[in-house]
């Protein structure tokens, strides 16, 4: 009896021990409770045991408060380190300006627009002039350049409508200020578009290489066959089969199959619009220069005109005029006075 007299005591004093929480709990606790003192008692434990719980819930709160200060500022310092990485990285990745010393006594400093600035872009540089005395900025006139020859030129030709001057490598490499690498590009670009140009070809009979000296002819003679075998030997420039036919021949030779390419090309090809010109639509995506027949694309950025790597004749794209006819009733990004030109149905050849 004493031992369960102990542990109902034990019980009674013990509201954790109960398993009874919150306020219903606490008064079937103080019910329990047989004399006023057991109940005095019993309110002082529960008291004591709130605010133990309540120092338990600051010190809790005070400790997510500061994980989240450190986590905060580990997240702050890391973003500033982030910032501060990007930035590192677009400066070590942006080219610093190209831009003219204006105390260079080898150039001509003039305080006029830079002209082949087509876009707009007012290049933040002093302006120099060039050999045939047109202004530029080292940027603008890279840029002239570059897009010369990813058109397939291999000259370097001032892009002012009234002025036909050629400038050498030399000059472009000077005023230009080409870095390292713009010069490989260059230099590789003017001997890919060099190789280009040459109008050769391999002889079917025994692939050596053949140049064309007649354009308005398909029928050639190689006269390497020509001397090993002891009898003139023509081949197709256009099919590159032996000649079938009557000659000479403009358009194709006898053999099955035999067709123009550039006119199939230039039937087929897809039309662009221009970057620079959204109104002008319909324009084929690949033109026969109207001087030669050669076959250029544009890039449908820039301008409106070519020139001709082929005959370094410039034209416009979109209506096929010479560049100074079209630049007598319209502008670089204008719209063309006799609109668009339909596509090409022949091929014209070099005049």
């Amino acid at each position: 009896m004493g031992s369960s007299g102990s542990k109902q005591e034990e019980s009674r004093d013990s509201p954790a021990k109960t398993g009874l929480q919150g306020p219903r709990g606490e008064k079937k606790i103080l019910d329990l409770c047989e004399t006023e003192e057991q109940m005095e008692k019993m309110r002082v434990l529960l008291l004591k045991k709130k605010i133990n719980q309540l120092n338990q819930l600051s010190l809790l709160r005070c400790e997510i408060e500061r994980i989240h200060r450190e986590r905060g500022d580990s997240e702050k310092r890391g973003s500033r380190e982030s910032r501060q990485e990007e930035t590192s990285k677009e400066r070590e990745s942006t080219p610093e300006e190209k831009r003219y010393d204006p105390d260079d006594p080898t150039l001509t400093i003039v305080a006029e627009e830079d002209q082949l600035d087509f876009e707009l872009d007012n290049f933040p540089s002093p302006r120099a002039l060039m050999s045939c005395g047109h202004a530029v900025t080292p940027t603008s006139l890279t840029n002239w350049c570059r897009r010369q020859l990813d058109q397939g030129q291999r000259f370097f030709v001032c892009g002012m409508p009234d002025c036909d001057a050629q400038w050498s490598f030399e000059e472009v490499r000077q005023m230009a200020l080409l870095t390292p690498e713009e010069i490989r590009y260059f230099e590789n670009k003017i001997s890919e578009n060099t190789r280009d140009c040459f109008n050769t070809k391999s002889c079917p009979g025994c692939q050596s290489t053949v140049m064309r000296s007649d354009f308005t002819n398909l029928c050639v003679q190689c006269t390497v066959c020509t001397n090993d075998g002891r009898r003139p030997f023509f081949f197709c420039w256009q099919c590159l089969r032996e000649w079938r036919g009557p000659s000479p021949r403009t358009d194709r030779c006898d053999n099955r199959g035999c067709f123009n390419k550039a006119l199939k090309t230039l039937k087929n090809c897809p039309d662009m619009t221009f970057s620079a010109m959204p109104r002008v639509t319909g324009c084929p995506s690949i033109r026969a220069c109207p001087s030669c027949g050669f076959l250029l694309g544009h890039d449908q950025t820039g301008c409106k005109f070519l020139l001709c790597p082929q005959c370094c004749k410039g034209f416009c794209f979109v209506c096929l005029k010479n560049k100074q006819d079209c630049m007598n009733t319209s502008k670089y990004f204008g719209i063309c006075s006799s609109g668009v030109a339909p596509r090409q149905t022949s091929v014209p050849k070099l005049k």
